[in-house]
């Protein structure tokens, strides 16, 4: 409960100050930062809802009322599991974006406009929004005097078809359009390399390097943010689908210990996931961080990059 309230409160800031900078600076104001604006109000969602989660789960009063109060108990876990699907599914519309921008460059500006872009965020959070309303609606299992857990409240069809299977297809998707970026970006900032090297390079040669260079900066900081998704979301998802559907061994004899402790703290690392977003913009984008530092009334060095 503690290592779970520190994480989310400690990520409130660095999102919160993510996502002023976007809407305070018209320099930020672009598709890809209006995605990462999306993903970082689900970060902030996160930390926010999180520590309802934690209170009616890890605390005697919270237990009681969760286990006595049906809409309680829906309305806390339903908050809760909305901002963690809204997180895998921006995390994969922004792996979207960059496989546009590396493998459809010439049509990129086509695609991918302001309109389009807003359109998809309203479309990612009304669905999200409707999926994670439909167990207060009645398609549930409470029964009083049950833990207010995910596999007690919601059944079984409802939480592996329309959120574990989803989003194990979400992160599917991201590795194997990841995967194809990483190789694409590799390939390209060695052209850029080897073009800035040649002794006959034009101006008109290196500024399309140095643009594309920038966007090859961007990419690299978005699959970081990926890679770091990841290694947050995996044991979760992976623990979770395990419990719905236990060894018979287990159904037996009961879930060993050790898969317990290790499914309650993968909800933590889980959560650790929001406090890492913010860092990654202000370290690998400098437009980030110049808003990071304006708005924190922070004065930088002329020499500082």
């Amino acid at each position: 409960m503690v290592c779970a309230l520190i994480v989310v409160l400690v990520g409130i800031p660095g999102n919160l100050i993510t996502i002023l900078a976007y809407f305070k600076y018209d320099q930020l104001h672009s598709p890809t930062n209006l995605l990462i604006c999306s993903q970082s109000i689900g970060d902030l969602f996160t930390c926010l809802t999180g520590p309802i989660f934690v209170v009616l789960n890890y605390t005697e009063i919270g237990q009681a009322l969760a286990s006595s109060n049906k809409y309680l108990c829906l309305a806390g876990l339903g908050m809760v599991l909305t901002s963690l699907q809204s997180s895998i599914i921006n995390i994969m519309a922004l792996g979207t974006e960059r496989f546009i921008a590396v493998y459809f460059s010439l049509n990129y500006y086509n695609w991918v406009t302001d309109r389009n872009v807003k359109i998809a965020v309203v479309a990612i959070w009304t669905v999200v929004i409707s999926i994670n309303c439909l167990p207060v609606f009645g398609w549930n299992v409470w029964q009083p005097g049950t833990p207010c857990m995910s596999v007690n409240v919601y059944p079984q069809i409802f939480f592996q078809v329309l959120f574990i299977i989803p989003s194990m297809g979400c992160l599917l998707v991201c590795a194997l359009g990841n995967s194809a970026i990483a190789f694409m970006a590799i390939r390209r900032q060695r052209a850029i390399a080897a073009a800035v090297m040649a002794p006959n390079s034009n101006q008109s040669t290196e500024e399309a390097n140095i643009k594309s260079g920038n966007e090859f900066k961007v990419t690299k900081m978005l699959l970081l943010v990926v890679g770091c998704f990841y290694a947050s979301w995996l044991p979760w998802i992976t623990l979770n689908s395990i419990f719905f559907s236990l060894p018979s061994s287990w159904k037996k004899n009961g879930v060993p210990k050790g898969v317990l402790v290790a499914y309650e703290y993968s909800k933590t690392v889980l959560a650790a996931n929001t406090l890492f977003n913010p860092f990654i913009y202000g370290w690998r984008n400098k437009l980030f961080r110049d808003a990071y530092y304006k708005l924190l009334g922070i004065r930088r060095s002329e020499g500082e990059p």
